[in-house]
């Protein structure tokens, strides 16, 4: 049976559809093989992702990843199976450990897509170990095999069940598939309904600065400018964190529809360990794309806020293209990734000098660099190489890295670090999780860094946090006016 982007799918097409000589062969293939996992992926009727989350409020694990402009939007929740890692080692203990599941799931597919099928989501620490108390649940290295998952490809939407097999018969796996998707087609059928909100108004109270944060990150600056005139490194980013206080329970789930609305030319992402943590952000930093043998990734680094008219606004980003400070910065970051693909590549592409990328508030510099990857390179193994680059970590990075801890004295976490998804078959993607916050009930701390350089100046880094702030500030704003 085919089925079209604009046709809605009824329950019973769908049984009309699972009914098929193909999906009982696969049925009976389940039968007979010792796997613990079946993976089901079929069309289905046009969901936003982010509003199936909130129409399914009783899963404590969600996920949701938009793509610039939402060329891919998935959501999932639940957890059938979670791949963990902590250590030096941890991102090959990730690929190893995906290739042991990869025997235990058994997947059907109704419809031939790079995205249909099973998809681990999650992401890593910036740092080999996580043992702060904020971050903890979040582990150093942790990817889940969600129970379903929805994927919206322009007019195309897939849902993904996974489901345990257990002793289940056949028919029992089919009524289960059955019954989860009449759970969707209702979601559907809910959304043409009006959904009343006595929520009370938030009242975010923001501690953005204060005097001894102002002298504490001058302290710091200086501190790093004098490690540099040692020749201990030529970059280092430092990053800090702000923190706003509601008097009720912040809506992870409300707070990303407000960065997608907003900043659709950014990498929207959401990761809710449980009903009180999550990890939420809208960064413009792609680290990776994996698709077909060749890597996406760029460099950006060196910043300059947008103009309030045209003419500012171009005459901005000539200043950030001439400035001598900005462009050394950046071409630490080039340098750095072509060193890090060069091993494992047979061939990389990128332009010979930097483009400009605006977002909502901030102009950037930006080299978009594409390589073609050598038979066999696993995708953890590149991700690795990458992480961190100059834009969070440092240059040269192997020398500046160890002096983060000790100069900024706050736990990262997951902040500047890769947050993405990946499936079975070596596609995947990552950004770099930069304007981000975490949340933890009526709390949210948010992180921003800058890259330090030799003529760096305190003053002028501490606008830019501040700038950088905006993103995670404003929806949290724009939540409390919601409420008024």
């Amino acid at each position: 049976m085919s089925f079209q982007d604009s046709d809605f799918i009824t329950p019973t097409t769908f049984i009309e559809s699972l009914e098929s000589p193909a999906f009982t062969d696969f049925l009976k293939t389940i039968n007979s093989l010792p796997v613990p996992l079946v993976s089901i992926t079929l069309p289905i009727a046009g969901i936003d992702p982010l509003a199936a989350l909130e129409l399914n409020p009783q899963y404590q694990e969600k996920f949701y990843w938009a793509q610039p402009d939402h060329s891919i939007s998935i959501s999932a929740a639940g957890k059938v199976r979670e791949l963990k890692a902590t250590g030096i080692d941890r991102f090959k203990n990730i690929s190893q450990e995906t290739l042991k599941l990869k025997d235990q799931i058994q997947a059907y597919t109704a419809i031939e897509h790079s995205m249909a099928g099973p998809l681990f989501l999650g992401g890593y620490s910036f740092s080999d170990h996580n043992i702060g108390t904020a971050w903890k649940p979040f582990g150093a290295a942790r990817f889940v095999l969600s129970e379903w998952m929805l994927v919206e490809i322009g007019h195309l939407h897939l849902l993904t069940l996974t489901i345990e097999k257990k002793d289940r018969t056949a028919d029992q796996i089919y009524q289960d598939v059955i019954s989860r998707i009449t759970d969707f087609l209702n979601i559907a059928g809910r959304l043409s309904h009006s959904v009343s909100d006595n929520r009370t108004k938030p009242n975010i109270l923001c501690t953005l600065q204060s005097a001894n944060d102002h002298e504490k990150w001058i302290r710091n600056v200086k501190s790093a400018k004098e490690l540099i005139h040692q020749n201990k490194f030529e970059k280092i980013v430092l990053a800090r964190s702000a923190s706003v206080e509601s008097k009720c329970k912040l809506e992870p789930t409300i707070l990303a529809h407000h960065l997608r609305e907003k900043y659709p030319a950014c990498y929207n992402f959401l990761i809710q360990k449980d009903e009180d943590t999550s990890f939420i952000g809208a960064t413009p930093e792609r680290l990776a794309s994996f698709k077909n043998g060749t890597i996406l990734t760029e460099g950006l680094a060196g910043s300059i806020s947008r103009g309030r008219s045209a003419i500012e606004d171009a005459s901005l980003a000539h200043s950030l293209m001439q400035s001598q400070k900005n462009r050394d910065e950046h071409q630490f970051v080039v340098q750095a990734i072509d060193k890090s693909l060069k091993p494992y590549s047979l061939s990389i592409d990128r332009p010979g000098k930097p483009q400009i990328k605006k977002l909502q508030n901030v102009q950037h510099l930006f080299t978009p660099i594409t390589a073609t990857i050598k038979e066999g390179v696993q995708i953890h193994e590149l991700i690795q190489e990458l992480h961190p680059t100059p834009a969070v970590g440092g240059f040269p990075a192997e020398a500046a890295i160890p002096y983060i801890q000790e100069i900024e004295q706050i736990d990262r976490g997951w902040y500047s670090a890769p947050v993405g998804w990946f499936n079975l078959n070596g596609w995947g993607e990552f950004a770099v999780a930069i304007r981000s916050a975490l949340l933890h009930k009526n709390r949210a701390k948010l992180y921003a860094g800058c890259g330090i350089v030799s003529d760096s100046d305190p003053e002028n880094e501490w606008e830019e946090t501040l700038l950088k702030f905006r993103p995670l500030l404003d929806a949290l704003n724009q939540l409390d006016a919601q409420y008024e």
